[in-house]
């Protein structure tokens, strides 16, 4: 997804991913977002939706706080780009998968009063789990959220989420 044209990748990270690796990512991004001379609301947008699919990842690896996954954001032309893969249980992958094709299917309106009655819903918890994270990203990123699943044995599969924040809106 990067490799070929990207003008600059700014994190790539692919193995044991921790809380420590996000606060390095961040720094990492919103630095060559500084470099780039993106406005501040940019790199809001583009800090907010990579730590968003940082923190999904996480969430998946349960409560070893360590995950093991991929990260990759880059900048290419007025598109920042960001590609996170995590091995989850297919189950999960599939409920994922639907979750995203019902927020790329929603218009702006939609989105935030989903948002706000997400934010209202006392089942939410400290760890997430009421789908605030996909919601955020849908919200702060270019649709469609795009989605690919591997099957890779065991009743698990690779789970990979493309997304992109336009440089200018």
């Amino acid at each position: 997804m990067l490799a070929h044209g990207a003008d600059a990748v700014l994190w790539d990270h692919c193995g044991t991913l921790t809380r420590t690796d996000l606060e390095a990512a961040v720094a990492r991004v919103e630095d060559g977002s500084l470099s780039a001379g993106d406005p501040v609301a940019v790199r809001k947008r583009l800090i907010s939706v990579l730590v968003e699919g940082v923190e999904n990842i996480l969430h998946h690896a349960g409560e070893a706080q360590t995950a093991e996954g991929r990260v990759l954001v880059g900048r290419t032309g007025g598109t920042y780009r960001i590609m996170l893969l995590n091995r989850v249980e297919l189950a999960t992958a599939a409920l994922l998968q639907h979750r995203i094709e019902v927020l790329n299917a929603m218009d702006e309106v939609t989105l935030k009063e989903h948002y706000l009655l997400l934010l209202a819903n006392d089942a939410r918890t400290a760890r997430g789990g009421a789908g605030l994270g996909l919601l955020t990203m849908a919200r702060r990123s270019e649709r469609p959220m795009r989605v690919t699943i591997t099957a890779s044995g065991d009743g698990y599969a690779v789970f990979c989420l493309e997304l992109e924040v336009l440089r200018e809106r």
